[in-house]
């Protein structure tokens, strides 16, 4: 039994004390799996920590009779100026192990090779990852601590250690923490979500999953009216990634996606996809897999927006082809008759328009939040570059709808594509009027935005 009581962990910095955690208390025997749920920060990894010993708390107790694994898959504990054999018969003395049984098994389990015999100093994070992992399965702990495992190596090598960990060592008691939700979904039996500080404890993973969702959305909500503006439409696009896979909202967002794709429900997948998108418009990668969820649909327009969206913003086009080439098919067409207009990395007038960047020039243009799909397909077909849509769009005004309130996301993407060349704190200074929010086509145009656009600006010019 591990017994956690009252557990308290302060942080002291310059700029004062950091509280991850206050009043966390539980008790885990053997044979139960506690999957803990909570955003990036949370303090997740410092919990398990303190239950390793490889921290002390502040404040409260851990008790424990029964032995306690280093977090898996961790490699800090390693001596970087030995080699991974030597590190091996290091950890198998302090054990009193098999030395020449452990290195046996580490060899074939890491699969490493002959890096074995270099200094760990030398190894990439996967590397010391795999390392790790081996060696706490030559240790036949009570408990084991799982942060993050999921993460190590390729989809085989996964697969190898679920069988180590949950099928021959299933009697044992674990604390698993994890980005990925169904990997706790698959392999606990308790849960809990930690979050500002506090651990509450659930017996379902629905009721525990709900609860996190529900803690995050209040968070990003309550940020979200601080937006940073990219300096132009290429670094919004290229950060994109980086940015959304670090976002907790976006990243459960598309956890619930997944799963009712794998459920085969493509139409609840295709609005989780789209919720995500509208989290982040313009991360290319879900925009492949929303329209995967049109196609298996027959939605063979809103598949084709997708698949064109995402070459436009920079997917590989021959990965997209074929899925693209056939929702034409079926619509009676061919790429020879509309070509996909693919990324180039180049200055927004310039490159490939897609379903992000027209939703935006109709909320400044038109005066509207909706863009119906067919004059979405009809823009992205026949538009080369932005300039070219936005012209279309200017000379053929479509009144699709009523614009609600602007959000903040909004305005930092516009003021990127449209005003590249002002400085940081030009840019901030038109986010934050109310020109922006009231008239933000008008604030654009008076701020330079879109001035080098050569066929937008002769669709101003033009007689109306």
């Amino acid at each position: 039994m591990i017994r956690v009581r009252n557990l308290k962990k302060v942080y002291k910095t310059r700029f004062g004390e950091n509280r991850v955690f206050e009043d966390i208390s539980f008790d885990l025997a053997m044979g139960e799996k506690l999957g803990i749920l909570g955003r990036n920060g949370a303090g997740k990894s410092t919990l398990v920590r303190l239950i390793s010993g490889a921290e002390r708390p502040t404040a409260g107790s851990i008790e424990a009779d029964m032995s306690v694994s280093w977090p898996i898959a961790f490699g800090g504990a390693f001596q970087p100026n030995l080699t991974g054999l030597d590190n091996i018969r290091f950890i198998s003395r302090i054990y009193d192990q098999d030395i020449e049984a452990n290195l046996a098994f580490v060899e074939d389990f890491a699969e490493l090779g002959p890096y074995l015999g270099e200094e760990v100093r030398t190894y990439s994070s996967g590397m010391r990852a795999r390392l790790a992992f081996a060696i706490s399965m030559i240790i036949e702990f009570d408990c084991f601590l799982i942060d993050e495992v999921g993460a190590v190596g390729d989809a085989r090598f996964h697969d190898r250690c679920n069988y180590e960990l949950f099928r021959k060592r299933a009697d044992r008691a674990m604390i698993i923490i994890s980005h990925d939700a169904s990997y706790i979904r698959d392999h606990c039996n308790r849960f809990a979500v930690l979050h500002d500080g506090v651990l509450v404890q659930f017996n379902d993973f629905d009721e525990a999953y709900h609860d996190f969702r529900e803690k995050i959305g209040l968070e990003r909500k309550q940020r979200s009216e601080t937006v940073d503006i990219a300096d132009d439409r290429r670094q919004l696009i290229e950060t994109t990634h980086t940015v959304s896979v670090l976002d907790d909202a976006f990243r459960v967002t598309v956890q619930d996606a997944d799963w009712k794709r794998d459920e085969g429900d493509w139409a609840a997948a295709e609005a989780s996809y789209a919720e995500a998108l509208a989290l982040y418009p313009y991360q290319r990668s879900y925009w492949v897999q929303r329209a995967h969820m049109a196609k298996e649909q027959g939605e063979d327009v809103r598949a084709e927006i997708g698949y064109r969206t995402a070459i436009a913003l920079g997917e590989a086009y021959a990965d997209v082809r074929e899925h693209l080439e056939f929702v034409m098919r079926r619509q009676g067409t061919e790429l020879a008759d509309y070509s996909a207009h693919i990324y180039a990395g180049d200055d927004a007038r310039r490159d490939a328009p897609a379903a992000p960047d027209i939703a935006l020039f109709a909320r400044g243009a038109w005066g509207s939040d909706t863009v119906e799909d067919e004059t979405m397909l009809h823009l992205l077909r026949t538009s080369a570059t932005c300039d070219e849509a936005l012209a279309a769009m200017l000379a053929r005004p479509v009144s699709s709808g009523t614009a609600g309130e602007i959000a903040p996301s909004t305005i930092a993407q516009m003021i990127a594509i449209a005003c590249p060349d002002l400085d940081r704190r030009a840019k901030a200074e038109l986010a934050a009027s109310e020109a922006m929010r009231s008239d933000p086509w008008g604030a654009l145009i008076a701020a330079g935005g879109f001035g080098d656009w050569q066929a937008t600006q002769a669709a101003i010019k033009a007689p109306a």
